[in-house]
């Protein structure tokens, strides 16, 4: 396989990958924790971020100095525990990774729905669902991480343009009548909202699940901290930049994602696009790591029998793979549809992937596997990381059952699976702020 030559390669991945989704929620997070938690939490978390992948980055090379291969994040899980620890971390960490595909298609579906409010505002979001899953689906065959580095470079720039645009727009319309800003929210009627959105401020930081992934695929492995830190410092300066001027525009009126508070204009739609392209690629970037892990799945448990013709031809193999690959990719896509649509709350959807497996593959994971395979660790580096563990684990559990019950809650309120959701809808249940 190729290998990704320079650092700022997957430093683009990561920032394609990583942004879109989580900045877009993050006005709607302020109004919940006011200006200083939010902006805080926003650099403490950043900060939390670079830690993660330094951790992942030593785990690798201690692996890779013990002449242990690791290419998936499972293979640090296997290194660490053993057997047992690789099914438990590929379970959650594709579990995880499948929520994000979910939430991605949800993403393009009503970008594309923005796109065309004007022409087919009547139409419903599943409908456009339909057409995100139709676009997906031949572009989910790209089998190789380098290629799909080259689309990442697209998917960095459409939303640092989805980032400017919102901001300037939001600028220029000035602040919205009736809102209001606090600089510490300190209203007790919404605590599960609060404890909410810390969630969605870690999801914004999320992606080490396909860390190991990448540090395999580069030619010098240990260029990848160049990487973590300039991706994670791009993306906490894109944060703070969004978040503080959705909040000053729009209060605690702000939604999620952001861009649907903008004003029904061309730029609107400009931003829409930019977006749609944006969260496409990276729909195909978290497709393509879940699609390797279900054919490699497939192929362990349901190997090829022998032949009495002999071994099989390289042609066959290889048309054998790709029909593997095809059909494994188009089942993703068929799922994150009929998921996308049974549950199409977007701000709920981030905060369940970030509370059922964001947390774990960003601080858990880590931690733990430090903790069993560096000899050499300090004993207040070990201490760190044991109040870590300890304090993750207890937010994960609280933030993943009030997920479900607002997702419940939104069932009843908002409407049930596969309800219509159009543009008339959202407009005629104040769904929008405007």
């Amino acid at each position: 396989h190729k290998k990704i030559s320079s650092w700022t390669g997957p430093t683009v991945i990561m920032c394609a990958n990583l942004m879109g989704a989580g900045v877009l929620a993050l006005p709607a997070v302020m109004k919940y924790v006011g200006w200083l938690p939010g902006l805080t939490l926003v650099v403490v978390l950043a900060l939390g971020a670079i830690y993660s992948g330094s951790l992942i980055s030593r785990i690798w090379t201690i692996a890779n100095h013990r002449k242990i291969e690791a290419e998936k994040y499972g293979d640090l899980g296997r290194f660490a525990y053993g057997e047992r620890g690789e099914k438990i971390v590929n379970f959650i960490t594709y579990f995880y990774i499948t929520i994000v595909t979910i939430v991605f298609h949800l993403t393009s579906a009503e970008s594309l729905q923005t796109v065309f409010y004007d022409v087919g505002g009547h139409y419903c979001l599943w409908q456009y669902s339909t057409v995100v899953a139709l676009l997906v689906t031949p572009l989910a065959q790209i089998r190789s991480l380098v290629n799909v580095s080259y689309l990442a470079i697209v998917g960095a720039g459409t939303i640092i343009g989805t980032v400017i645009i919102a901001v300037v727009r939001l600028l220029l319309n000035g602040k919205f009548p009736d809102s209001e800003t606090v600089l510490i929210n300190t209203s007790g009627g919404d605590i599960r909202d609060k404890v909410n959105s810390l969630v969605l401020i870690v999801f914004s930081y999320c992606g080490q699940a396909i860390f190991t992934e990448l540090i395999s695929s580069m030619q010098t492995p240990e260029d990848f901290p160049k990487s973590v830190w300039s991706s994670t410092l791009t993306m906490m300066s894109s944060y703070i930049l969004i978040a503080s001027v959705g909040y000053a525009t729009l209060g605690n009126l702000a939604i999620a994602p952001v861009t649907a508070a903008l004003p029904s204009d061309m730029w609107a739609q400009v931003a829409s696009v930019l977006l749609f392209a944006h969260v496409l690629i990276a729909y195909i970037i978290e497709l393509n790591i879940l699609t390797k892990g279900l054919v490699h799945f497939w192929k362990e448990s349901f190997p090829l029998p022998g032949s009495n013709s002999g071994p099989a031809k390289p042609n066959q193999i290889k048309l054998r793979n790709r029909l593997i690959w095809g059909l494994s990719s188009s089942f993703l896509v068929v799922m994150s549809f009929v998921m996308s649509n049974v549950c199409s709350f977007f701000s709920e959807l981030l905060s369940f992937a970030g509370a059922s497996g964001g947390i774990a593959t960003t601080y858990i994971f880590p931690c733990l596997f430090i903790l069993k395979v560096d000899q050499n660790i300090s004993k207040a580096e070990a201490r760190l990381c044991k109040c870590i563990i300890f304090f993750s684990c207890i937010f994960s559990a609280v933030c993943l059952v009030n997920t479900i019950q607002d997702i419940f809650q939104k069932w009843k309120d908002v409407g049930p699976p596969f309800f219509c959701n159009s543009c008339a809808y959202k407009r005629q249940h104040h769904l929008t702020p405007g």
